[in-house]
């Protein structure tokens, strides 16, 4: 009875604690699946002309190792070619290395004793081109992120998060021609995906995420809450359970597709 007693408290304690927020750039995707060997991705574009002419605008192969890191990367586009190896040490990376043979330049990553990414920095033989760095909270969320150009601090952003209110206001300053700091707020639901997000013209962003962590839907709103537009994605998944196809809508007409040829170990 005590065990069962303890693991239901485990199990409350799981479900009440902050989510680590997901990162988010253009769109959320799900984790892979399975043992992936290697990955050709293909974007296609929609264009309005030509009695919607689809465009191949970029081609990327992925090699994987054993625990499904990227090691290889390919990125095709119409005007030129780039190609990156990614190294890593106890399944963390630790370095990424160009292998354009004019570009002699490389990443590293340092991490904390909780597995924090906290630095990023960009250099080659002469020069340190970007040095990227972070402090974190004690549920792995980045409460101060700064951005170093070619040795100048450029960018210093502050974040305070609200667990209790799933809400989180970021403090971004620049230093630039004219220096300013633009705050903005934005929601998450209990899995940490964001689910609102401002723009600077005070309008806004929502966003739904299926179970698997997928975004299906984001909705563009005036600030007086009437759509500007909406974009949906629908999948294609194969017998793993990986995505295989995902379109992309604007307003229910498709703008853009990517294509996922997966081979497993």
């Amino acid at each position: 009875m005590i065990k069962l007693v303890s693991l239901f408290l485990i199990l409350f304690l799981v479900a009440c604690s902050p989510a680590k927020i997901k990162d988010f750039d253009k769109d959320y995707t799900q984790s892979l699946v399975g043992k992936l060997k290697s990955m050709e991705i293909k974007n296609y574009e929609y264009k309005y002309i030509n009695k919607d002419t689809i465009l191949l605008v970029k081609t990327t192969v992925l090699d994987f190792d054993t625990n499904n890191n990227v090691i290889h990367e390919k990125i095709v586009t119409e005007d030129k070619v780039n190609e990156n190896n990614y190294i890593y040490v106890n399944n963390q990376l630790i370095e990424k290395i160009p292998l354009n043979e004019k570009n002699n330049s490389k990443t590293t990553y340092k991490y904390d004793e909780n597995n924090n990414l906290i630095e990023e920095k960009s250099f080659d033989d002469k020069q340190t081109f970007l040095v990227k760095t972070k402090k974190f909270d004690k549920y792995h969320n980045p409460i101060e992120e700064q951005l170093t150009y070619f040795g100048k601090n450029k960018t210093l952003t502050k974040t305070e998060y609200d667990y209790k209110k799933r809400s989180f206001i970021s403090r971004k300053s620049f230093d630039t021609i004219i220096s300013t700091t633009v705050e903005t707020k934005k929601l998450f639901n209990k899995k940490g995906y964001i689910i609102k997000s401002p723009t600077f013209d005070k309008n806004y962003f929502t966003f739904e995420i299926d179970k698997k962590g997928n975004l299906t839907k984001k909705t563009y709103y005036k600030n007086d809450n009437s759509i500007i537009e909406t974009v949906t994605y629908n999948n294609v998944y194969d017998k793993k359970g990986n995505i295989i196809v995902r379109n992309r809508f604007l307003d229910g007409k498709q703008i853009d597709k990517t294509t996922y040829n997966i081979t497993y170990y």
